[in-house]
């Protein structure tokens, strides 16, 4: 049984977890060995792990040991605020002391730059899966619902523009699901 990429990107997480069973963890170093893109991908996200649980790991230690709590409420607030940031819907107010805060803080510029390396790959992976499949799935939904719409007579702008909201909403969750490993 060979292993797919598109499989990989599903498994990475349970492998980086330990929670794979013996026979197919050795199906995924054996598609990591030969696979570059996958290898990359899985270094991507085990460093990002790692720095994720060593940020935690001081976080929990500061708000333990320390009167001084306020760095982990930065760090808190930086978390909470990446996607945003990254996606530019934050006022210039908030993505200023964003900015700040990543020139300061190294593991958060870490942090942010692994996010934009995920979110790279995500984008590369999604063209490629959508240059490599024969059915254009878009496609698909808009005829369909199309008629569905002369059944009921619906206006087809607005089959178009649902059939967007629908992908744009399926991808975002992909995106937020990631980016909240």
């Amino acid at each position: 049984m060979e292993i797919t990429c598109l499989q990989m990107d599903v498994l990475i997480s349970f492998y980086l977890d330990g929670d794979l069973s013996d026979t197919l963890k050795r199906k995924v170093e054996e598609h990591l060995q030969e696979c570059p893109a996958c290898k990359t991908k899985f270094n991507i996200l085990s460093s990002l792990f790692k720095d994720m649980r060593s940020v935690r790991n001081t976080c929990v230690h500061e708000e333990s040991y320390s009167t001084n709590i306020h760095p982990s409420k930065q760090y808190q607030y930086f978390k909470d605020n990446l996607s945003s940031y990254l996606d530019n819907e934050l006022p210039e107010e908030d993505s200023v002391k964003m900015r700040k805060y990543t020139i300061y803080n190294k593991k958060a510029r870490k942090e942010l730059e692994d996010a934009y390396n995920i979110r790279k790959l995500m984008h590369d992976s999604f063209r490629k899966t959508a240059s490599e499949t024969k059915s254009d799935f878009t496609k698909d939904i808009i005829k369909h619902v199309s008629e569905d719409d002369k059944n009921l007579e619906f206006n087809p702008l607005i089959s178009v523009g649902f059939a967007f909201v629908l992908s744009i909403l399926l991808i975002s969750a992909v995106i937020i699901y990631v980016l909240s490993m």
